[in-house]
């Protein structure tokens, strides 16, 4: 029996581990929302091995629930059985994008070749300059009054797209600052020099001054969860080994460090992919870098005398695992106050905002009303996607607390 990835027995072996407890339930978002059995972990596990044996059939019903997971992985955690769920999503995706030509998590306006064009780094930093430009003539706000945008189907896409600074146009190689601890390799993700410059440019300034080198490889390319998560799992294989080439050529550093939480989960799980090689380096969050890095004794921070709201995205809190590394920075930062702590889904969850508004406007309403309860005066989330969700629900709210990310607040706040 053929038991590598992507084949029924290999899919099958990992899903019967599941008995069907029920521990997953509560922790299930969609099932929270629907108390449809379908929409749970261990409905969505049975789903599966029915269609693997044949007494079901692939149905639209049958791949939307499947389709419909957030995959934020919150079920892991709980399982008495260590259930490899996220694998079996993955995996019965990438058969079934094999088997039945299904396609997943991508809306049907967005092609395969238009999502290749928004990843690519050249062709998004020419849009995104371009949608700069336009914001700050003033012809963005206006084509969005006018509906334009809802005309052409837009008006969804356009409300998660962020205040536009300029972006990061990064050196191959930055200096420590400080006595030289060692390299290491900065993986950017697709958009973060786009959308979040300024977390690039402050991750770079604080491993340079914790004494460490920083390269950032320009030939490095998308991640590839996005690919894997729509089932198309071949393209995800090729970014893999593309990036794994990529960051092995330079010899001396000691880690790969990921700006993005989602990005570093999917980097870590490429085994599962059946890539022919490994990261020579080990891979780490930047939350998890800095976190566990030794801080020289002279490097302090202003005091912050304001309350913070915390959200703590899925990849980092039920994937890495380290949502302590997250509350340990944030308490360097003298006299903030953290009064409220968001650990579910907020809706994000990759393309998922794009292909499922209604269960993704759910969770976010959700989120931010927890969020706000105690009136922050900022919401700390340390993932892009899931800032960028939530600053498209606080949009309309003029007196809304500032999103920021933890790197960016820290540097802020360090004394030069």
């Amino acid at each position: 029996m053929d038991q590598s990835p992507n084949t029924s027995s290999y899919i099958l072996n990992l899903a019967d581990r599941c008995v069907k407890c029920g521990l997953c339930l509560p922790q299930c978002p969609t099932y929270a929302l629907t108390a449809n059995e379908n929409e749970s972990p261990r409905g969505r596990i049975a789903l599966i091995q029915g269609w693997l044996t044949g007494e079901l059939s692939p149905t639209s019903t049958l791949t939307q629930h499947i389709d419909q997971c957030l995959l934020c992985r919150r079920c892991e955690r709980v399982c008495p059985s260590l259930v490899a769920y996220g694998e079996i999503i993955d995996q019965s995706k990438a058969l079934l994008n094999e088997k039945t030509n299904t396609r997943f998590s991508i809306p049907s306006f967005i092609s395969n070749s238009s999502l290749k064009l928004l990843l690519n780094k050249n062709f998004s930093g020419i849009l995104i300059s371009t949608l700069r430009f336009l914001q700050k003539a003033g012809v963005f706000a206006l084509a969005k009054k006018s509906g334009l945008f809802r005309l052409f189907g837009l008006q969804r896409l356009t409300a998660y797209l962020p205040e536009l600074d300029k972006q990061v146009k990064t050196k191959s190689f930055y200096p420590a600052a400080n006595t030289f601890k060692g390299n290491i390799s900065l993986f950017t993700g697709c958009l973060s020099k786009q959308l979040a410059p300024a977390t690039v440019n402050a991750s770079i300034k604080l491993l340079n001054q914790l004494g460490y080198g920083v390269y950032v490889p320009e030939q490095q390319v998308c991640c590839g969860a996005l690919h894997l998560h729509e089932g198309n799992k071949q393209q995800a294989v090729t970014f893999a080994k593309t990036n794994i080439d990529i960051f092995n050529q330079q010899k001396d550093i000691t880690h790969v460090v990921s700006l993005v939480n989602g990005c570093t989960s999917q980097l870590r799980e490429y085994p599962q992919l059946e890539t022919t090689g490994s990261f020579v380096p080990e891979v780490k969050d930047i939350i998890e870098f800095l976190a566990d890095a030794e801080w020289p004794e002279n490097i302090k921070f202003q005091p912050l005398d304001k309350k913070v709201a915390l959200q703590i995205p899925c990849s980092l809190q039920n994937i890495l695992r380290a949502e302590d590394k997250l509350l340990s920075l944030i308490n360097r930062i003298p006299n903030l106050s953290l009064d409220t702590t968001y650990n579910r889904c907020c809706g994000a969850a990759g393309s998922y905002f794009l292909r499922f508004p209604t269960i993704s406007d759910q969770l976010k309403d959700q989120a931010i009303s927890q969020l706000n309860q105690t009136s922050p005066d900022l919401i700390i989330s340390s993932n892009l996607g899931c800032a960028l969700q939530l600053k498209s629900g606080l949009s309309q709210d003029k007196n809304a607390p500032e999103v920021i990310h933890p790197v960016v607040l820290l540097e802020q706040q360090l004394i030069q």
